[in-house]
């Protein structure tokens, strides 16, 4: 099955997207000798949001996404067009249990970091971004699952003005995906 698309006037189809498995990101992470980084995304829906999530996450070094089979967005037209190309870069695992993929990565290693306006952690002072991590965002508008939230070692927020309730979850994902970097810049500095 394809996925159909238009541009200018033009439709275009695309073919299925070949997702990968959890573990395809360990090995990608460790082929890259720095430490992992995965993103997962509970119950995202928003098509623009993936697409600006794997932009975002080609743009600071993930080894890819992850994202359910259910109640989550898929790779389709609408993700290739808004990750500006960026779907052909960083793979996307697609997983029957999000929480059991989690749980497996932190045996594997990996520091699970959920994304949540009342975390405990400013996303700033993350005192783990030199280990290999998982990003956690939640779904629009409802924020990450409870058994998700349960499974992250720590939860971490983002400081904004008090005005604003929250932020849109691809744009909470890009600036945290930019102070992980910072924050692991710093640490192969010194």
């Amino acid at each position: 099955m394809t996925d159909g698309a238009v541009h200018q006037g033009v439709a275009i189809e695309v073919p299925p997207y070949e997702y990968c498995e959890a573990a395809d990101l360990v090995e990608r992470a460790e082929r890259g000798g720095k430490p992992g980084l995965i993103i997962a995304l509970d119950s995202l829906t928003d098509p623009h949001n993936l697409g600006v999530v794997l932009r975002s996450g080609s743009a600071f070094g993930a080894d890819g996404v992850i994202v359910p089979q259910r109640r989550s967005a898929g790779v389709n037209a609408t993700v290739w067009k808004v990750s500006a190309g960026a779907a052909g870069r960083l793979p996307v695992a697609r997983v029957s249990n999000l929480v059991q993929t989690l749980e497996g990565l932190k045996r594997s290693g990996y520091f699970v970091v959920g994304l949540d306006g009342a975390g405990d952690t400013p996303i700033g002072e993350l005192t783990v971004a030199d280990l290999p991590l998982v990003l956690v965002t939640g779904s629009e508008g409802k924020g990450m699952a409870r058994l998700t939230r349960e499974t992250c070692d720590v939860v971490a927020s983002i400081p904004i003005a008090a005005q604003m309730e929250s932020l849109n979850a691809a744009v909470a994902t890009g600036i945290a995906l930019y102070q992980i970097d910072r924050l692991r810049s710093r640490v192969n500095v010194e």
